[in-house]
């Protein structure tokens, strides 16, 4: 192993890691962006969500995510296959993989796997539902794009983060979040608002499925209380990055170095709150994570359209997920309970 370089003075180990985030966000787009791929901000997304100063914790992220998506990638493509065009069963299945990712997530030494291979499982479903003739160009550009994003982010923070040179390659296991009981709660709670959402987004025709969907299972925490106030600041953090996406767009929405430059410097600042450890750091997560979704798409934005209806299906998830969560967890039984 390489013998650690020690940071500039002034130079702080969140402020490198932003840095090298920022970087590898630029590097993951462009990628997908030159090969055609279409969806590329999925490619910032895994950049930024698996950003650690903990190099061990940004690898397992990575790997977890990887692994997680290849498995709900498959899964979702062969089994959305058979059960195309019987609707009650795909209600039944995206319910049940919200459930069992919910609960393997906080169960599990490598919950994050679970979630996500659920998670992922869930959208390739979803294009049985919504898209079907779509559905193998889907599964397979998703692939792409959240291993583009994972090698970017681990390659750019070991050659720019903290303790640049060092490679950390260890898978690192996690303790059980919460109890057995507690898991099965909120597996329940994400499988109904899961069936809900679905349902909801059946009859009143909702944007962005996806968005909704992911953004509402997202938020919730082994900790009914927690819950609540991620919601919260994810519809804050929403609002504020999705906000100073648009005036990006509104200033200067197609000419490519403006566009390269602010998503260069909305990541990195963004990243510097989100590596923090503050009690706000969610909300610089979730900025950044509205903030990509507003700037990234096939390109610089053209319209402001897929950048609002993602925005506001982000909103409508949480919302949706946080009332739900507050009626199964009411407040006062909340606090008797600690």
């Amino acid at each position: 192993m390489a013998e650690a370089q020690a940071a500039p003075a002034g130079i702080s180990d969140i402020d490198r890691q932003a840095f090298a985030t920022a970087c590898g966000v630029l590097a993951a787009v462009s990628i997908a962006l030159l090969m055609g791929l279409q969806e590329p901000y999925w490619a910032a997304l895994s950049v930024m969500i698996i950003a650690n100063v903990d190099r061990e914790a940004l690898f397992t992220k990575g790997v977890l995510r990887v692994t997680g998506t290849f498995v709900g990638v498959l899964g979702g493509y062969y089994i959305g296959q058979w059960a195309e065009g019987f609707a009650a069963m795909q209600l039944a299945l995206v319910t049940i993989a919200a459930a069992v990712g919910t609960y393997g997530r906080q169960r599990s030494a490598y919950g994050y796997a679970w979630f996500y291979g659920a998670l992922t499982f869930m959208l390739v479903l979803l294009y049985t539902m919504t898209q079907p003739a779509q559905l193998y160009g889907f599964a397979h550009y998703r692939c792409y794009e959240i291993v583009i994003g994972v090698v970017c982010a681990t390659l750019a923070s070991w050659a720019l983060g903290p303790n640049a040179g060092e490679l950390h390659a260890r898978l690192k296991a996690q303790a059980a979040a919460t109890s057995a009981l507690n898991a099965e709660h909120q597996a329940l709670i994400a499988g109904l608002g899961a069936f809900t959402i679905v349902i909801i987004w059946l009859l009143f025709d909702l944007p962005q499925l996806p968005q909704v969907l992911i953004s509402s299972l997202i938020v919730i925490d082994s900790d009914p209380i927690a819950t609540r106030h991620r919601g919260a600041q994810r519809i804050f953090g929403c609002i504020i990055g999705g906000t100073v996406g648009l005036i990006v767009i509104f200033i200067d929405a197609t000419h490519i170095w403006w566009w390269a430059a602010m998503l260069f410097l909305g990541v990195f600042s963004f990243a510097r709150i989100h590596l923090g450890t503050s009690a706000q750091a969610y909300i610089g997560t979730q900025s950044a994570i509205a903030y990509l979704v507003t700037l990234v798409g096939a390109g610089p934005p053209t319209s402001l359209y897929p950048p609002v209806e993602r925005l506001v299906g982000i909103v409508i998830g949480v919302s949706l997920m946080t009332v739900l969560v507050w009626a199964f967890n009411p407040p006062k039984a909340a606090a008797s309970a600690t």
